[in-house]
């Protein structure tokens, strides 16, 4: 393994790669919804473009959020990870599906919607208290001599 890798908190990787995996799959079934809102005339096809982009900052966020909440590290350090690898698996399955992939289709504003998602992700995590292992309730009792 690289330096990087083996650097990185215990965990990290493995819980940045579920993250991502998670948001992926979350993000599939927002876009499914998306598909059904159009399909039965609920929303219009103009609105489409944002529905996606709040499909993809909700589905970073959930991926994100699972990675914060399950690492023992700071939220900072896991969160760009979890975009990274969503957009990872995103642009790859667009690769497989489409023909061709470019910037002006709106990839900069998923892209953005990603790391909005993440970021807030990050704000809510790291302002979660953490636990230093002992629960509140047990207090230690002095010994008496």
């Amino acid at each position: 393994m690289s330096k990087l890798v083996m650097s990185l908190p215990q965990g990290m990787v493995k819980n940045s790669v579920v993250g991502g995996v998670l948001a992926l799959a979350s993000y599939v079934a927002l876009q499914f919804v998306c598909a059904l809102l159009v399909d039965r005339g609920v929303l219009g096809m103009e609105s489409l473009y944002p529905m996606v982009c709040v499909a993809a900052a909700l589905a970073s966020f959930l991926g994100c959020g699972y990675s914060v909440l399950r690492g023992k590290g700071g939220a900072m350090l896991t969160v760009p990870v979890v975009v990274v690898v969503f957009l990872t698996l995103t642009l790859a399955a667009a690769f497989f599906t489409a023909d061709a992939i470019a910037v002006e289709n709106g990839l900069t504003g998923l892209g953005l919607s990603m790391a909005a998602g993440g970021l807030l992700a990050a704000l809510v995590g790291g302002s979660l208290p953490r636990g230093n292992g002992r629960s509140k309730g047990r207090k230690r009792r002095a010994r008496r001599s």
